[in-house]
């Protein structure tokens, strides 16, 4: 199975490799999703959301209410007589209990609300879906930077052998008065310029390792005895960018949340038009209470009642207008919110696809630096066995390698981040992103 390249590194990656138990992308994703601060956040928003459901739900249900007052009251009583004025104090009891029934018939604003309710519990569905997707786009290329930091570190590992050992032949050769000081100073300058890279590329790596660690909450060291992906290999699940279109406008979670949100503003303002609509209500209660007097006692009074109750709105100081003009002017907004994140995404998808076919093109160019690299290395080999070349020479065509390995590299990702760029634009339920990540997971394992 062809790597990095059809003969990309050939002589700078390290002998075949068995199989381990590496860090598959799909793991990788399935331990994001239990750490990332992100996607718990968009959970509980969807759940908040969803309890709208349930308080709209009630205001259409039947309410009761129970009230209870007991007291305890003092009375004076004083009585003028010829005698003189009489005055007594008194203690008697007082309490008041009721139960009331309230069953709305015609609420139209309730009504509405049970429907916005609905519809803000499928906004904050579409929000989760979309956190997913950005969730899994972005462990993806966590992934990817692993494994691109990881062959570059093999590269300049192996460029760090092949300097190393010129820097060694050159010393001899000055030694033995067969070679020149400015040689072997070339020589030593080439292996400390490997050492530098290869160093620059352990710190990239384990910056990378520890940004992974951060997002999947998983260590990344089993993944150093995997390889990057070979692009050429890598296929997205549609046949062409029309047909991606066609997926994004149906499925985009931004698109139906947005969608959503017109909704609601639509009905945010039929429900301020029906705050101009009578209400009613069915309506009963009963009571029962004793208050004491002086004069009578242990009197008690029970009262029952039923009926319907009417309310009619008919000026509030124009508010009403007001609040129904925002409302509308609202859903307009939202509206046109929805346009722009439609054309935003389908300007988006059409970039990353060209984006993706531009990065193919530069990984394919690459290879053939490559591939000439390599040639003038195997040229610098001949030469240094008929005496015409140095190993210092073989030295700088293994420098020229590494760096155009580091470039096709760059290029190689760039392609499959660009996929991934291109699938986390339809949730991930969706049957494009799980055969993709089967994919690169097994081509990044193999041998």
């Amino acid at each position: 199975m062809r790597r990095l390249s059809f003969c990309v590194l050939a002589g700078l990656m390290l002998g075949p490799l068995s199989l381990v138990q590496a860090m598959d992308l799909d793991a990788a994703i399935a331990s994001a999703e239990k750490n990332d601060p992100t996607l718990a956040s968009a959970q509980a928003n969807r759940d908040a959301a969803f309890e709208n459901i349930a308080i709209a739900r009630a205001k259409l249900l039947p309410q009761t209410s129970f009230q209870s007052l007991v007291q305890k009251i003092e009375e004076g009583v004083k009585q003028e007589a010829s005698a003189g004025a009489v005055g007594a104090s008194y203690l008697v009891n007082a309490y008041n209990n009721q139960f009331s029934l309230r069953q709305g018939l015609y609420h139209p604003r309730d009504w509405m609300g049970y429907d916005i309710g609905q519809l803000q519990s499928e906004y904050g569905t579409q929000k989760l879906a979309s956190a997913r997707s950005d969730l899994w786009l972005r462990t993806t290329n966590a992934w990817l930077d692993v494994l691109s930091a990881i062959e570059l570190r093999r590269i300049y590992g192996e460029t760090v052998k092949t300097t190393g050992y010129a820097a060694e032949q050159a010393d001899k050769r000055l030694k033995a008065g067969d070679g020149t000081k400015d040689a072997a100073v070339e020589a030593h300058a080439q292996n400390e310029l490997a050492k530098s890279q290869l160093l620059e590329a352990e710190i990239n790596q384990r910056s990378r390792e520890q940004t992974f660690k951060r997002l999947a909450g998983m260590e990344a060291t089993d993944m150093r005895e995997m390889h990057l992906p070979d692009y050429r290999q890598v296929h997205l699940p549609v046949a062409n960018s029309e047909e991606l279109q066609q997926v994004v406008a149906a499925t985009n979670p931004e698109i139906l949340a947005a969608q959503a949100a017109e909704q609601v503003n639509k009905k945010r303002a039929e429900q301020a038009r029906a705050d101009r609509l009578p209400t009613v209500d069915l309506v009963a209660s009963k009571s029962w209470a004793q208050n004491d007097t002086v004069f009578t006692i242990n009197q008690r009074y029970t009262v029952l009642g039923a009926g319907v109750q009417v309310n009619i709105p008919l000026y509030d100081g124009g508010g009403l207008t007001a609040t129904q003009r925002q409302a509308e002017y609202a859903a307009n907004a939202s509206s046109e919110d929805l346009r722009a994140q439609q054309l935003k995404l389908t300007t988006q998808v059409e970039s990353d696809w060209f984006s993706a076919e531009a990065s193919l093109e530069r990984a394919r160019s690459a290879e053939l630096l490559i591939m000439a690299a390599q040639e003038q290395k195997r040229a610098a080999e001949m030469g240094l066995k008929s005496g015409v070349r140095t190993w210092g020479d073989v030295a700088q065509a293994d420098i020229l390698i590494a760096r155009r390995a580091g470039d096709y590299l760059s290029y190689a990702t760039g392609v499959l981040r660009a996929q991934a760029r291109l699938l986390s634009a339809v949730p991930v339920t969706e049957n494009v992103w799980e055969p993709w990540v089967a994919q690169i997971s097994q081509l990044a394992k193999s041998n």
